[in-house]
């Protein structure tokens, strides 16, 4: 299949329905697009309500998306519902640095990356709901 071209229709069909995507939704899509283009072999949302973790899979990305939350209800519907996804219910998001390095060696220890393997986290940098800002690439 091919997922660059899936992704681009899906983007197309948003924004001429919608004229535009929320901020979220922006990151969502450059988030899935820049997964393709480094050809990441795993994507992190850390997500308190599940919101992002929708998007990201709106735009049917290829490879697994692993969504971290402290809520139960989040995590049930990301897994449950939403294509590729996979969820975690932690304890804490706050120490959002050691909750992707634990992921990334869950990933390292179950064979979806390799070390040196392009990984893309999408979560936001302050503590309020809704507020996803930040994407950005690292590595197993």
């Amino acid at each position: 299949m091919d997922f660059r071209a899936l992704y681009q229709a899906v983007r197309n069909s948003t924004m001429s329905r919608y004229g535009n995507l929320s901020t979220s939704e922006s990151i969502a899509s450059s988030a899935v697009k820049t997964a393709v283009d480094v050809d990441a072999k795993a994507i992190i949302v850390i997500s308190e309500t599940g919101s992002t973790a929708r998007q990201m899979a709106k735009f049917r990305p290829f490879m697994p998306i692993t969504v971290l939350t402290e809520s139960p209800t989040a995590a049930r519907q990301s897994f449950g519902v939403l294509k590729g996804c996979k969820a975690r219910v932690l304890k804490s998001t706050e120490d959002t640095e050691f909750v992707i390095g634990e992921a990334i060696e869950d990933f390292k220890r179950d064979g979806v990356a390799k070390p040196g393997q392009p990984i893309v986290i999408v979560h936001g940098s302050t503590s309020k709901q809704g507020a996803t800002n930040t994407m950005r690439i690292e590595y197993a």
